[in-house]
């Protein structure tokens, strides 16, 4: 309905009808004008790989698409359900065993759906169904031991797995990153080349907010013939907090370590970097159409890069 809303006002007021992207003073704002029951599909590929030393020591994709409906529209916000579907999966691990877990996982996750609520703007507000996705991988995970039950070692990979969906903090902080990306730039408004930094706080696996991020976006160009525009964004998280975290993410894991054990495998990990870069190309609906995340963590041991692409089909 705020689309139609729109509308009227572009023929009794003169306003133009896509008024995200304003010409006059070369700025945008990037908010969601959705429709109950509107419907897209996009197409998302993850690559990612790690580097030990000057060897890449694991390099894997996934593909699989995602329809994305809308199922509540009010003044105060939306609801959308993300479902997965169409997964592919490579690797080039020449193991097997591996390769067969992940083929079976994936197969198990089509189909799973995740429920989100944002505010009026299109801004991430939580994931309304944990719930449902809890008990969906709780189940997942006891059909792979089945599966799998003449290989003890490997219900801990499993439980490794799939501990990412067994709290609604761990759901909304590390399940749904693709979320967080189409979602990067709802809720502000940008001029274009006009770099604008702040700091802001993140969820991670021990809690909301947790985690301070220096982040920098830039409205590159605006497409005004296609009611679109190329925005970006970088953010660094504070090392410092990164490496505080993780000490306690080691401490949470290993409950009976002892204090030298735990320094031990600080002074293995090192110094910690973590860096988040984003490109999207944005509708003026709020749809975005194309988007290219890359996220790099470093530590003395290796580094991971994952890279995740959408686009809307």
């Amino acid at each position: 309905m705020k689309k139609y809303l729109l509308l009227a006002l572009f023929y009794f007021c003169g306003l133009s009808a896509f008024s995200q992207i304003n010409l006059q003073d070369s700025t945008v704002q990037t908010i969601a004008y959705w429709d109950l029951n509107e419907k897209n599909t996009y197409q998302f590929l993850m690559e990612s790989f790690e580097i030990a030393g000057n060897d890449t020591t694991t390099n894997s994709s996934i593909s699989y698409k995602v329809d994305m409906s809308i199922v509540d529209s009010t003044e105060t916000g939306y609801e959308f359900v993300w479902k997965y579907y169409d997964f592919e999966f490579e690797i080039n691990r020449e193991d097997s065993l591996y390769y067969e877990f992940s083929k079976k996982m994936l197969s198990i996750s089509s189909g799973s759906k995740v429920q989100i609520k944002t505010n009026e703007y299109g801004v991430f507000q939580e994931v309304t169904n944990w719930e449902e996705i809890q008990s969906f991988y709780k189940s997942a995970s006891d059909t792979l031991k089945s599966m799998f039950s003449n290989i003890p070692q490997i219900n801990a990979v499993i439980d490794q797995t799939f501990g990412i969906y067994m709290t609604k903090n761990s759901i909304e902080s590390q399940s749904i990153l693709d979320v967080y990306q189409f979602l990067n730039f709802h809720g502000a408004s940008y001029k274009l080349g006009e770099e604008v930094s702040a700091t802001i706080k993140t969820n991670n696996v021990l809690g909301k907010d947790r985690l301070e991020r220096n982040i920098t976006v830039l409205l590159d160009e605006i497409f005004a013939e296609d009611n679109d525009y190329r925005i970006i964004s970088y953010s660094e998280a504070d090392p410092d907090q990164l490496k505080a975290e993780l000490k306690l993410v080691f401490e949470k894991m290993l409950p009976n370590a002892s204090e030298p054990e735990i320094q031990n495998l600080m002074d293995q990990t090192g110094d910690l970097t973590n860096t988040i870069e984003n490109v999207s190309i944005i509708h003026g609906w709020g749809w975005p159409i194309y988007s290219r995340e890359e996220r790099i963590t470093s530590s003395a041991q290796k580094t991971k890069v994952e890279v995740r692409t959408l686009e809307l089909l």
